[in-house]
């Protein structure tokens, strides 16, 4: 202190270091911010005596004031979300973690701080400094007694170096930049290129290992990483996704998977990648040791299933497993990918939930979900294995997926199409979707019906057909409702009993007959209990229909075989040929008799 009062320190250099110091002691913990300061502080005239001092005394005030941080940086989150953004998209700074609310409170309250007291020292010295020149101009006995060579050691000791007169304090040039201080700044930065180059894989590897395991619930572990820092190239090898219900077996592993990464986003703290290419991807894979399992709390427990919540009757509705084979395997998929899902829309705003320990303030996050910090924007799967009939050996496409969907706001895409079979599917989630409105919309093609529903268990029995249609409804992590509007082509099926209140005789003769079928299916209800909702009365109609058709061309066939018996029996030559052929048309004869004979057009 007394080389600032006394010594060549301008009051803007004072001000910068108190200013920078505190804001740096403010903020808790180390971020993109904290890294920024550092280098201002080689670049800027700062005083790094002055510096440390405030940003311990900043510390200090983040410690005891953590409460105060914590409010404070609830206000920003709400009215200055804005502001954050804005941070948040600036290379290094970036990496600053701003969903804490006492790192936002800091922002605020750290630069505050830091000017009203590098201004309160700024003026405290110039006033010492005005009076210090007053004495050395005034008085004789102080230029006497400072000319003694012990008091000027003793200065020198205590202040260090300083300007032989204190009016060079006020006539002096400061300088805001120093040039060595830039390169010494370019020297850091160039070292901490080089350091990079040989700790980054491991380091991006540990925190994309646990960000996965995070979001897997289970293990997640990673063979190598490797980035290059200067081409933004990204590779993975030997990666294994624990499964959760099963730790001794992998849910899936990977051998390689190669990417092109985004600079600016690393610099941002993120993994962004625009064409990621995986190679050699297996399921249900045993694993060396069994994978860690990550505690997720208590067991969330399903809605109760109320068929008027989706406005249907009772008698349309059926379990999944009544009529597929594989729906065990769908609903045990549809739980592994249920955490996501969209959440559930909030209708009122929760509050905020206050920190029962006192640290807790420093470390408390908002509950708003922090931005995506792993996002492929284009995930290409090549001669990919799925384990589900219809496709088997595919070529699968994935668009934006990321650690945290929902907060990305991007629509998450998959198309799949099949090498083997022909089928094909598209269906695309809108997180950013507004409540009530439908997120989920698809397409898909060319499904074989035999392998979709194999099995002597299923009521109907497929030989052939393919199924096709659109998708379109609403899924969150807690519930479903998806319409499927299915045509089926080509259909030769067969049933061992009555369907659809059918009995098993008019079910045969329809099934007989029936190729063509168009329906809805809507699939409701809790994601972990869904049911089936079928058009059973359009289903129905259409099997009249069918049966009407079969009816009427078995009616033709036999009255024209009769016709054509009786006239050879009876007549023989005696009728010329084209009457006899005009006889024979029983098609004509029976539209014309039909409005005759016919009282009522649905008999």
């Amino acid at each position: 202190m007394l080389a600032v009062l006394r010594g060549g320190v301008s009051p803007v250099a004072i001000f910068l270091s108190v200013s920078l110091g505190f804001w740096f002691g403010v903020m808790p913990g180390w971020s993109g911010l904290h890294t920024v300061i550092v280098i201002l502080i080689f670049v800027l005239n700062i005083h790094s005596g002055l510096f440390l001092l405030s940003a311990a005394a900043g510390k200090g005030l983040c410690v005891a004031a953590a409460p105060v941080m914590f409010h404070i940086g609830v206000w920003v989150q709400n009215y200055l979300s804005a502001l954050l953004g804005i941070l948040s998209s600036i290379p290094v700074i970036g990496m600053t973690d701003f969903s804490r609310y006492s790192v936002a409170g800091g922002m605020v309250v750290g630069p505050v701080v830091g000017v009203i007291c590098g201004l309160l020292l700024a003026r405290a010295v110039i006033g010492f400094r005005r009076m210090l020149l007053k004495l050395e101009e005034g008085s004789e006995k102080f230029k006497k007694w400072y000319s003694n060579r012990w008091v000027r050691v003793l200065d020198r000791l205590l202040v260090g170096k300083r300007t032989k007169e204190a009016k060079a304090l006020f006539t002096g040039k400061s300088k805001v930049f120093r040039k060595t201080g830039v390169v010494i700044a370019g020297v850091f930065l160039a070292a901490s290129v080089v350091v990079t180059l040989f700790v980054k894989d491991e380091t991006i590897k540990d925190y994309v290992a646990e960000r996965m395991t995070r979001a897997n619930g289970a293990e997640v572990n990673l063979e190598s990483l490797k980035l290059s820092a200067l081409t933004a190239d990204l590779s993975v090898a030997g990666i294994e996704v624990t499964d959760r219900e099963k730790p001794e077996n992998n849910q899936v592993s990977i051998e390689k998977v190669t990417a092109d990464a985004s600079l600016y986003n690393l610099l941002l703290g993120k993994v962004v990648m625009d064409d990621v290419e995986v190679s050699n991807v297996k399921f249900g894979q045993r694993r060396a040791l069994p994978g860690k399992v990550v505690e997720s709390g208590r067991e969330e427990e399903s809605p109760v299933f109320k068929p008027k919540d989706f406005e249907i009757g009772a008698e349309q509705i059926g379990e999944l497993e009544t009529y597929f084979r594989n729906a065990k395997g769908i609903k045990k998929w549809v739980e592994k990918v249920r955490k996501w899902l969209p959440k559930e829309a909030q209708t009122e705003k929760n509050d905020k939930e206050v920190p029962q320990r006192y640290l807790d303030y420093l470390t408390a996050r908002a509950a708003v979900p922090a931005s995506p910090r792993i996002l492929a924007k284009k995930v290409v799967l090549d001669k990919f294995e799925i384990p589900w009939s219809p496709f088997d050996n595919s070529r699968v496409v994935l668009r934006n997926i990321s650690d945290c969907a929902e907060a990305a706001g991007l629509p998450v895409g998959v198309e799949i199409k099949s090498y083997d079979t022909g089928a094909s599917a598209e269906i695309t989630f809108d997180y950013g979707a507004a409540d009530g409105t439908e997120n989920i919309a698809g397409t898909f093609a060319g499904l074989e019906l035999k392998r979709m529903f194999s099995g002597e268990t299923n009521r109907l029995i497929f030989d052939a057909g393919t199924a096709s249609g659109q998708v379109n409804g609403r899924i969150t992590n807690e519930l479903i409702d998806v319409t499927i509007d299915v045509t089926v082509r080509d259909m030769k099926a067969r049933a061992g009993g009555g369907i659809l209140g059918l009995d098993s005789k008019t079910t045969l003769q329809a099934l007989d007959v029936l190729e063509e079928v168009k329906t809805t299916i809507r699939v409701v209800g809790p994601v972990r209990e869904p049911r089936l909702v079928f058009d059973t009365a359009g289903l129905q109609d259409a099997i009249k229909d069918a049966l009407v058709k079969a009816g009427k061309k078995r009616l033709t066939e036999e009255i024209d075989k009769q016709i054509g018996e009786q006239l050879e029996k009876k007549l023989g030559d005696k009728v010329p040929g084209g009457a006899k052929e005009a006889l024979k048309k029983s098609k004509e004869l029976l539209e014309g008799l039909g409005g005759i004979l016919r009282k009522k057009k649905d008999k």
